[in-house]
Order: structure tokens, then sequence, then C-alpha cells
């Protein structure tokens, strides 16, 4: 039997209210772009890289499912995506 204080498979932690925060994520980031294994800080599980196709990332936690929220390069490193919502039409025009 294993620790009774470390997280099973059978039964993972919740994910972390809020995810992880960008201060976490940009150091995994790097660790993964340089073929690095990453673990969740939460719980130590593996970290996959999620793509949605437009050139936006997040990390999750394949055991207890915390992430990051979206994020892209930038400049000066990853910077959250934040969506585009167009203006609402005015009829009047």
């Amino acid at each position: 039997m294993g620790d009774p204080a470390s997280p099973s498979s059978a039964n993972p932690p919740a994910p972390r209210p809020g995810g992880l925060s960008l201060e976490e994520a940009a150091p995994l980031w790097d660790g993964f772009r340089a073929g690095n294994p990453v673990l969740c800080p939460e719980d130590t599980g593996p970290l996959a890289l999620s793509v949605d196709g437009t050139s936006a990332y997040r990390l999750v936690c394949t055991r207890c499912g915390t992430a990051s929220s979206w994020f892209e390069m930038g400049a000066t490193g990853i910077q959250v995506r934040t969506a585009t919502v167009p203006a609402p039409r005015n009829e009047d025009e």
C-alpha cells in the first residue's frame, strides 16, 4: 500500500479553485518547452499542454484537473489571453 497521505489515482484531489497563477505557469511553461517533465504544484501529477488552435495554450494537471488560464506568447513572456468581444451594434447608425 502507498502513503495514505498521498493522493491516489482512484481519489485525485479536486482542482484548485482559481487554477494556476500566471506566476506559477511561467516557469512550468519554460520547463515544458525545454522538454522537461513538469508537475502540478497542487498534487505533483503530470501536467499536459492544451492547445486551442490559435496559438493559445494552457497547462492542465492530468490527475486533479488544476489548470492555468489560457495564455499566449508575448514579447515579454507569457501573457493571459484576453477574449476580444465585438462592441454591440448601434441600430441608429
